[in-house]
């Protein structure tokens, strides 16, 4: 390359800032969601409304009442709540929404976390492959994507991923030089640490130490001071989050979720590759437009573009450095382990380690695999910058291979359907992805031309409007409005230390089925069923109650009280005094001889935990004669 032609390319090159990039995400999101913007509208579909929302909305009230959560006395008849790790107590950001009105705060929480993904991800890939051209895509990929945008219903998982590029980042220069980088990896770190997204945060430290012994390798630094400063880091960044990481461990060895919870469920199917392509390959609508793998219901998409598909696939095949073939590996361990039992590598490696037991549903191991092809497809953008001679022959190539790719799913959709795959869904699906494909090809025909800034940034927007297209609907909202005060339709409210509301077994399983093609009236259908932890909207105290972690005494007692009918003298004891009609769709019927949450004067009988159960479940328990 001439000098004349470097200075056109370092001119073309310093119009992708990053301030740039979020002027086009903010574009993306005002496309997608604009009442979210406007505050009449909110995330309410899953765990949006039935834990993410009235978790914070407990944080708040506790913060404005100057009380430190520790506990929460409304769910299960009394539950750790600082201990749970993703509740964000004690992340930084979550000051959004306790200090800003709800529920148009906690959406703002959300979506400027995908902003800060964004940055991240752009400053990350314009440090590895220098320019940032690269950078921009890199981040475009990382923050704009399926997965990225299905998270938006869990804050923790928001916020932990978002810091993810950030932390990897502030590692490499801690371990490389030390200094104030020390500080900044220090506290961002821990920023990410106390979120409460442990798989993030694992596959985050596990990315960026093999990302610090590369870079060390790379510039001929010392293995041992480089080890010792990422070590440092890590004991310092263990420090900063001990409130929050001590109460979590010492509750994970109380609790019900060990190591050996970990599972196939949820798992990739082998065929979910095709969703790279065209996602909605193999799934099937909900009532509420949602559409989902059977196989898994952790994520709706992990699509992440076509054309940083492409990008990624085009880094692989010719750029091969080092840290490329690190990210390739990274993808391909994501996409094996994401399969569970059916890529056979996470049930060797869960043999060896136990403890990647906590990784509940093997599909989030598909963090790995997006970061890294986001990442990837910044280091293709790198590539076709430094060879423009190559830009027609490998684009077209790969191009014709992943069109004809997508024609192949699109045939095997056809001719080989499955129960609940609409055709009428994934004709349209894969034909836009392969205009996608060809659109975004000629762009890049003409990108690196002398004075074609305008097909760069069309090609950066091209990628964005796929996302936003790429399935009917991802993240159904509501009015605002939703998410008022209104009471659940009962004669008589428990409240704190005077009664509880229970859930029957059979309206448990009514509500988790339950469907409503109105989001509206669906969440305020189980706004009154109190289902998951709606109960905290209105704090009302709940036997049974949606969190992560919980005591493993209480958790066999509601584990007995899901699978059978408990007896008239359990419900007494539990203080329960409003009862969800097994018959009738939100309707609760009262009780009237509950006993009060505390009582002296019974006979104490001493027993193991084991026995103490059984007598608490058997017919003939009498709470007010004898107490275990």
């Amino acid at each position: 390359m001439n000098m004349d032609a470097s200075d056109r390319q370092n001119s073309f090159d310093r119009l992708f800032s990053a301030g740039r990039l979020a002027l086009l995400l903010g574009l993306l999101v005002l496309i997608s969601y604009p009442g979210i913007l406007l505050g009449t509208r909110a995330f309410f579909y899953r765990d949006a409304g039935l834990f993410g929302y009235p978790v914070a909305a407990y944080l708040r009230h506790c913060f404005w009442r100057g009380q430190l959560p520790l506990w929460n006395p409304y769910t299960n008849c009394g539950t750790p709540f600082l201990a749970q790790w993703n509740t964000m107590a004690l992340y930084p950001g979550s000051l959004i929404y306790l200090f800003l009105p709800m529920p148009w705060s906690l959406n703002l929480f959300l979506l400027a976390h995908i902003f800060l993904a964004g940055i991240g991800a752009y400053h990350l890939g314009r440090r590895w492959f220098g320019t940032r051209f690269a950078g921009a895509i890199s981040g475009l990929a990382f923050a704009w994507n399926g997965l990225a945008l299905n998270c938006l219903m869990w804050p923790c998982h928001i916020a932990a991923l978002a810091l993810m590029p950030w932390v990897i980042l502030y590692l490499e220069r801690a371990g490389r030089e030390g200094g104030r980088a020390f500080v900044s990896a220090a506290l961002m770190g821990a920023c990410q640490m106390v979120t409460g997204s442990p798989e993030v945060v694992l596959f985050t430290w596990t990315i960026a130490l093999a990302n610090l012994c590369l870079d060390l390798r790379q510039k001929n630094q010392s293995f041992t001071a480089g080890a010792l400063r990422f070590a440092a880091v890590a004991v310092l960044v263990a420090a900063l989050s001990a409130a929050q990481l001590l109460p979590w461990l010492d509750l994970l060895t109380h609790g019900d979720r060990t190591s050996s919870s970990g599972g196939n469920a949820w798992a990739l199917p082998p065929w979910g590759l095709a969703n790279f392509l065209v996602p909605l390959f193999r799934s099937a609508s909900s009532l509420s437009g949602v559409f989902m793998q059977a196989q898994q219901q952790w994520t709706s998409s992990y699509y992440v573009g076509v054309l940083p598909l492409l990008l990624a696939i085009l880094a692989i095949w010719r750029r091969r450095d080092l840290r490329t073939i690190l990210l390739a590996i990274c993808a391909l361990l994501g996409l094996l382990l994401a399969m569970g039992d059916s890529g056979i590598l996470l049930a060797v490696i869960r043999h060896g380690i136990p403890l990647l037991g906590f990784t509940r549903y093997p599909v989030k191991f598909l963090v790995l695999t997006v970061f890294s092809l986001a990442l990837l497809s910044g280091a293709g953008v790198a590539w076709l910058q430094q060879h423009p001679a190559a830009v027609a022959r490998c684009m077209t190539v790969l191009g014709i291979l992943l069109g004809i790719s997508i024609l192949a799913i699109l045939a095997v959709a056809h001719w080989f359907p499955v129960y609940g795959e609409l055709w009428s869904a994934v004709w349209p699906n894969a034909l836009g992805r392969l205009f996608v494909l060809a659109a975004g090809t000629a762009l890049w025909m003409a990108i690196l031309k002398p004075g074609r800034v305008l097909p760069a940034f069309a090609f950066l927007l091209l990628v964005g409007l796929d996302i936003c297209m790429h399935v009917p609907l991802q993240n159904p909202t509501v009015p605002a409005a939703a998410y008022g005060d209104d009471p659940p339709p009962m004669t008589r409210l428990p409240q704190l230390g005077d009664s509880r509301a229970m859930l029957t077994p059979a309206a448990e399983r009514t509500m988790g089925v339950l469907v409503n093609p109105d989001p509206l009236q669906l969440y305020l259908g189980q706004r009154a069923e109190l289902f998951g932890d709606c109960n905290l909207l209105n704090r009302i105290p709940k036997v049974g109650g949606f969190f992560g972690l919980h005591l493993a005494p209480m958790q066999k007692t509601l584990d007995w009280l899901a699978n059978s009918n408990a007896s008239p003298n359990l419900m007494d004891f539990l203080a329960v005094s409003q009862v969800a009609s097994p018959r009738r769709l939100f309707v609760w019927d009262a009780r009237t001889n509950f006993m009060p949450w505390a009582t002296i004067g019974e006979k104490p009988i001493f027993l193991d935990d084991n026995a103490a159960l059984a007598a608490l479940i058997s017919p003939e328990f009498s709470p007010r004669q004898t107490v275990s």
